[in-house]
């Protein structure tokens, strides 16, 4: 019998903090196939389809204007469009939700493939980030559309600064890293506890109304009561949402220790979340 080669040698990793990063990147195909089965996936059947990144956002800036603009006096307290203000926060806020959302599935919506065929489990919270990147990038283009319309179609006058805009970069990445650290922990967790998934989305939605999508932060304290002001300011999306209203309109003014706050919470719940996620797939076949 001839001896047998082998092109992957599949080893138990040490630790739960050692994760081939090599071997992440060599997978970049696979990524990519997942992301397009996301995209295929979430518009299949649809006659609008990839249409309703578009669509959604604009459904909810209409009902937020005309639900809450006049009651929270946005353009007079913001000093921007109420369009603007709530487009900003929606097309920020869905970015973050999704992430969270669909990375909870992880273990759940792919356990026929994980049983079947070794790959980094990694691989599938990464595609769902980019995936959601894509959209994020399509309403965002929306959103500038809408600002520049705003700047130089209407007599509203808002000043903007173009070096403000460099820190975008930065938001982006606190407001990915955040939400893949809550999905890396919300998904361990369903493997034993089913419960999860069914408020992780109430509990996303709570969250929103505990950050400043719908209320502007300067009047927060004339417009909620005392003991509710401190879940808004140490929600750790509050700076980034306001962070990216303060990129483009100087009327708001960057929050850098709210922003390192927001950051290093980020950063721990991606840590915890990276760890369980770790602990969890080397045996989460026998608890799915």
């Amino acid at each position: 019998m001839s001896e047998q080669s082998w092109t992957e040698n599949i080893t138990p990793k040490k630790s739960v903090f050692i994760y081939n990063i090599k071997e992440l990147l060599n997978y970049g195909d696979l990524i990519s196939l997942f992301v397009k089965r996301d995209f295929v996936t979430l518009y299949k059947q649809t006659i609008l389809g990839p249409f309703w990144y578009v669509i959604t956002p604009i459904i909810q800036t209409v009902i937020y204007t005309m639900m809450f603009g006049n009651i929270f006096s946005i353009s007079e307290s913001t000093g921007i469009p109420a369009i603007l203000f709530y487009l900003s926060g929606s097309v920020t806020w869905a970015y973050f939700s999704q992430s969270v959302i669909k990375t909870s599935n992880t273990f759940s919506s792919n356990a026929d493939i994980f049983g079947k065929v070794y790959f980094p489990r990694l691989v599938v919270p990464i595609s769902i980030l980019v995936s959601n990147l894509i959209g994020f990038g399509i309403q965002f283009l929306l959103f500038i559309l809408f600002f520049l319309y705003y700047s130089f179609f209407t007599d509203l006058d808002f000043a903007f600064e173009f070096i403000n805009i460099l820190w975008f970069p930065v938001l982006l990445l606190n407001m990915a890293l955040l939400g893949l650290g809550i999905g890396l922990i919300v998904s361990s967790l369903t493997t034993k506890y089913k419960d999860f998934k069914q408020f992780i989305g109430f509990g996303i939605q709570l969250l929103m109304f505990m950050s400043p999508v719908i209320v502007p932060m300067k009047i927060v304290g004339e417009k909620f009561p005392s003991w509710a002001i401190p879940l808004l300011e140490y929600n750790p999306m509050t700076p980034i949402i306001e962070g990216f209203r303060a990129s483009f309109f100087t009327d708001y003014a960057f929050d850098f220790s709210g922003l390192i706050y927001s950051g290093s919470v980020a950063l721990i719940l991606f840590v915890f979340g990276f760890y369980i996620f770790s602990k969890t797939e080397q045996n989460f076949m026998d608890t799915v």
